[in-house]
C-alpha cells in the first residue's frame, strides 16, 4: 500500500494538492494515482533488526550508532543514523557532495569520518 499520512488538515491539504502535480510528473492520469491519504494512527516502531537496516552491512558504523543511540527509538529517530544509512543504501540520488558538507556534523569517530570522506571522494571522481 502506498499512503501519504497526515498529523493536520494543512497536511492532507498539501497532500492532496500534491496529488495531480505528481499524476502530471508521471504522466498519467490522477484517477490513475494509487496513493492513500490517511490520517496518522498509532505508530509503533519496527523491531530492532530493521532499523537502520542498511546500516548493518556496514558493521563498525552500526556498532558506533547502537552505542550512541542504545535503545530502538533512538536509533530510529536519530537523523545521523538516517542519513548514513540513506546515503550508504542509495546515494541519497548519488549527490555525495551534499554527503561529504554534512559529514562533519554526525559526530563519528576521526577515523570513521575519514574513511567515510575517502569513499564519498572517490564516488565522486569516478562520477566525472
Amino acid at each position: 500500500m502506498n499512503a501519504i499520512f497526515y498529523h493536520n488538515e494543512e497536511q492532507k491539504i498539501a497532500a492532496e494538492k500534491a496529488r495531480p502535480v505528481a499524476a502530471k510528473a508521471q504522466q498519467v492520469a490522477e484517477a490513475d494515482v494509487q496513493t492513500s491519504i490517511l490520517p496518522v494512527g498509532d505508530f509503533t516502531y519496527a523491531e530492532d533488526y530493521h532499523q537502520k537496516y542498511y546500516l548493518g552491512k556496514f558493521e563498525e558504523i552500526r556498532d558506533f550508532l547502537v552505542e550512541k543511540y542504545p535503545d530502538a527509538k533512538s536509533l530510529a529517530d536519530s537523523t545521523v543514523a538516517t542519513r548514513l544509512n540513506a546515503f550508504l543504501n542509495t546515494g541519497m540520488k548519488k549527490d555525495w557532495k551534499m554527503f561529504l558538507k554534512e559529514l562533519p556534523e554526525y559526530g563519528l569517530p576521526a577515523e570513521m569520518e575519514s574513511a567515510l570522506k575517502d569513499l564519498a571522494e572517490e564516488l565522486i571522481a569516478n562520477e566525472g
